[in-house]
């Protein structure tokens, strides 16, 4: 269910279904690239019944109804059918694998590596592609002749700066793929946590993952080929990183 800023609370009393957990997530509907995805990937391979909130962007930014949710106002967020509000990615994906995952199926072959791998995209990795994303977006905003000035700039970063650090990033990334999954025979934690990052590198055409990582361009593919994660895309109105504003 999609709802604007303005009716989102009438909507969530007339059609949630109760004693059923809550993923507030933004429905971007020219532009798509929530990190919700990955939640929603997880919730389908588990075949967990929840509410599916998606509200609409107000002037690029989160809707102020989803302050009201948490705080900070960000997706996605996730309320468990008991209310209890739980935020950041990592912190959602380790509590619904720990609360509905029942039969195993993404169980930990190595908690240490898990745990490493999944900080390192959200604590590492995630934050170089933010600043990359951060000057591209200066450059592509400001008019000329000032353009130049931040085109140069945003140049200079990527030499000194960015494109090293997630080359270097992806190498460590390709480095652990011994197998199909981060997790091993089997997809896990890590695995749902890595998605996001890497997909924005490659979606955004920084590195050419298919000519430097080939690992990681087909772990790419297996995910894409998963059915939960082609139905996720579908509740989440898409899955599209190569336009961010």
């Amino acid at each position: 269910m999609a709802i604007t800023a303005a009716t989102a609370d009438a909507e969530q009393q007339a059609t949630l279904k109760p004693g059923l957990p809550n993923l507030h997530h933004l429905n971007l509907t020219s532009v798509k690239h929530s990190q919700s995805q990955r939640i929603l990937w997880l919730l389908e391979e588990l075949n967990v019944e929840y509410n599916h909130v998606a509200y609409t962007r107000v002037q690029g930014r989160a809707p102020p109804e989803l302050a009201k949710i948490h705080p900070l106002g960000k997706s996605p967020t996730f309320v468990n059918k008991d209310g209890r509000v739980i935020i950041e990615s990592s912190v959602i994906i380790s509590y619904i694998i720990d609360t509905y995952d029942t039969s195993h199926k993404f169980a930990v072959v190595d908690q240490i590596r898990s745990d490493e791998i999944s900080a390192f995209a959200s604590a590492t990795l995630a934050p170089v592609t933010s600043t990359e994303i951060l000057f591209e977006l200066i450059h592509k905003n400001t008019p000329w002749p000032f353009s130049y000035i931040t085109g140069a700039l945003r140049s200079k970063i990527q030499n000194l700066f960015s494109m090293g650090e997630l080359r270097k990033g992806l190498r460590y990334l390709e480095s652990e793929l011994g197998e199909e999954w981060f997790n091993g025979g089997h997809p896990g934690k890590s695995d749902f946590m890595v998605t996001f990052p890497v997909d924005l590198i490659a979606e955004r055409g920084w590195i050419d993952l298919g000519k430097e990582f080939p690992k990681l361009a087909a772990w790419r593919g297996r995910v894409r080929e998963r059915p939960a994660w082609k139905r996720g895309v579908e509740k989440g109105n898409g899955y599209e990183l190569k336009k961010l504003g």
